[in-house]
């Protein structure tokens, strides 16, 4: 993707965030970047085209968020207070009229995006309880498996619940919480020592 594509690329997905896809029509795409139609259409050549090239940015950026769990340096705990983070992040930044219009009108980039993600996420939390068990921070005895669908399910859940108020669920003492619910179950006595250590970063 060349710089005038990514750059209307990333002009349409603040758009779609806004407004919904729905909602935005390429008139209004062309309108908002200045420019005609005519050069709108030889970039992408229809709305779909459109949404996959914005789907495809997103996720793109989402991807870096998660290389966290790469990180050589840090220990399995350091690194979960930064997913603790990026978590924060992706829900703050949920749009529900976004995700609506997507699954509505466009399911199948819906579902290719979302198996990507899932596929993603499971494989970094695997990679952080494998970490953690190695560094004997995190329980021997843990199912990692069963853990990181959990806790995929717990964040979906999240983002898609009528229980807790938008309000609620971006507040400190939400996050907190479930930080803590999670991370107490699976240390180790010597995790939990470097945890008790760290707790007070959760409430930056």
């Amino acid at each position: 993707m060349d710089e005038k594509a990514k750059n209307i690329v990333e002009k349409v997905s603040d758009l779609y965030l806004q407004f919904g896809i729905k909602g935005v029509t390429m008139d209004d795409v062309a309108h908002h970047i200045t420019i005609s139609k005519k050069t709108l259409y030889q970039y992408f050549k229809d709305k779909k085209e459109l949404v996959w090239a914005v789907l495809e940015h997103n996720d793109c950026e989402k991807k870096i968020d998660l290389s966290i769990f790469e990180q050589s340096s840090s220990n399995a705990i350091d690194d979960l207070f930064s997913f603790y983070n990026v978590q924060v992040e992706m829900i703050k930044s949920n749009k529900p009229a976004f995700v609506y219009d997507l699954k509505k009108y466009y399911p199948e980039i819906f579902l290719h995006f979302q198996k990507i993600k899932h596929k993603r996420v499971l494989e970094s939390i695997t990679n952080n309880l494998l970490k953690g068990k190695k560094e004997g921070l995190y329980r021997s005895d843990i199912n990692e498996d069963i853990l990181s669908r959990l806790s995929l399910m717990r964040i979906e859940g999240i983002m898609n619940t009528d229980f807790f108020s938008a309000e609620e669920i971006v507040s400190t003492d939400f996050f907190s919480e479930i930080f803590k619910y999670n991370v107490f179950g699976i240390v180790s006595d010597k995790g939990r020592k470097m945890l008790d250590s760290k707790l007070d970063q959760i409430n930056l």
